[in-house]
């Protein structure tokens, strides 16, 4: 169907008792250029924008959203009706679900079926790809690590390099998984305060896992490869934490085929010589989402499956011994009409962001993991705010909500700092990011 095609035909159809298959949730939806054509919307994987994409009208974006999983054809024939006042035929529908499920975005048997054969491809290769070289950061190594060093002298950033070793191995870092052009200011706090410190010999990733999950957390053998080269993986190690998991901890794991969070980290772990050729520190690669609700004032303390994972990754950690390292890649604040508030983000809209984002971070910085969480889930919603609260990362749709929980679940009753806090800001005000550093010796 062509996307200047009428959805409105009139037509019949027998009753079906089978669900349609639900609109995958990274779907997100952008306008196309006028010059292709009035009034249309692309719809698209977040995650991975190559993979499909389907064109379609106003009218075809409300028909998507109608895909909840539950619905049958007759169902969403039937809501397409009230919201329209016509009626769908069955042919059109079905040749809809058709482009939908081409384009990869649906949770269809076939696009499920493509997800097994491409998880098992990803699990035999040797590396993680650095796939957004050259995108989100540079790809040339001599060019990177000028941009890199650059970062420490720009503006928001430390002002120097860093300075001698002088200190002992850190415990934990809190930092940014935005992009390196935006936010790279605020990683050279936190990587400077690593790099003036005697290297761990493990280093633990938790990075927010932006593709949906069925399971709270997602491992990877793979190394992450970077245009220095890979970071080291540690098989060993995460065999024997499998062994106490309480659940395949790689039963997501091609949910790190496309991730940023955790390539970032990786690309200055490797940047500053703390794994890979010439350190024999190994680096362990999970990526968290939140559990999918808490009650009455909960934290994912009350999720069997959060809190066991935690608990087993403590203990293969103390049995392993070795001086370890934790970094969660986290973004906080993601705010405006861009993420689905109704007012631009002007200077009393950043102003109360910021208020909220440091009160937060005192929490982090505090070691309160549980604190933590209620502080972000509880929030009432601010000035110009969907009215989100009680969601899953808060009226400011904290991203990092969970591997911020993680790391201080396993940190718990270390006390950190606050090296740096910055937001950034759409010139017209459409969306805001806010991002930092928070740094547990």
């Amino acid at each position: 169907m062509s996307p200047n095609e009428s959805l409105l035909r009139p037509g019949g159809g027998s009753v079906d008792t089978t669900p349609l298959p639900r609109l995958r949730p990274g779907v997100d939806a952008a306008p196309v250029p006028p010059e292709h054509g009035d009034n249309l919307i692309c719809l698209y994987d977040r995650q991975d924008p190559a993979g499909g994409q389907f064109v379609t009208t106003r009218v075809g974006v409300m028909l998507a959203s109608l895909f909840d999983g539950n619905r049958t054809e007759s169902g969403v024939r039937a809501a397409f009706a009230l919201r329209t006042g016509s009626m769908l035929a069955p042919h059109d529908l079905a040749a809809f679900v058709a482009e939908l499920d081409k384009a990869n975005l649906l949770d269809s048997p076939r696009y499920r079926a493509q997800q097994q054969v491409l998880a098992g491809q990803f699990r035999v290769g040797p590396l993680r790809p650095a796939v957004h070289a050259g995108g989100a950061y540079p790809g040339e190594p001599d060019a990177l690590r000028a941009f890199l060093e650059s970062r420490y002298t720009a503006i928001g950033g430390p002002g120097a390099g860093p300075g001698p070793v002088a200190h002992p191995s850190r415990r934990a870092l809190i930092a940014p998984h935005i992009d390196l052009h935006r936010g790279g200011h605020s990683y050279a706090w936190g990587y400077r305060a690593l790099a003036e410190a005697e290297p761990a010999e493990l280093y633990v990733l938790l990075g927010t896992s932006h593709t949906p999950m069925q399971r709270p957390f997602a491992a990877t053998a793979l190394p992450y490869d970077t245009p220095f080269g890979p970071v080291t993986g540690d098989p060993d190690f995460l065999e024997r934490f499998q062994r106490r998991a309480p659940f395949d901890i790689f039963e997501e794991e091609l949910s790190h085929r496309r991730e940023h969070a955790l390539e970032f980290q990786a690309v200055y772990l490797r940047h500053l010589g703390h794994s890979g050729e010439g350190s024999p520190a190994g680096v362990v690669s999970i990526l968290c989402v939140p559990p999918n609700a808490t009650v009455d004032g909960g934290t994912p303390r009350d999720d069997p499956a959060t809190e066991e994972f935690i608990r087993a990754l403590d203990q293969t950690i103390a049995e392993d011994g070795r001086r370890v390292c934790f970094i969660a890649g986290a973004d906080f604040a993601h705010v405006g009409p861009q993420f689905g508030d109704p007012t631009p983000v002007d200077a009393g809209f950043a102003e109360h962001v910021r208020a909220s984002d440091l009160a937060m971070l005192e929490q982090a910085a505090a070691g309160d993991a549980d604190g933590f969480y209620r502080q972000v889930v509880l929030e009432v919603p601010g000035p110009g705010m969907a009215n989100e609260s009680m969601a899953v990362g808060g009226p400011r749709r904290i991203c990092g909500l969970a591997p911020m929980y993680a790391l201080l679940r396993l940190v718990e009753g270390s006390k950190g700092t606050v090296l740096h806090y910055d937001q950034w800001i759409e010139q017209a005000g459409l969306g805001s990011v806010t991002f930092g550093c928070v740094l547990f010796e």
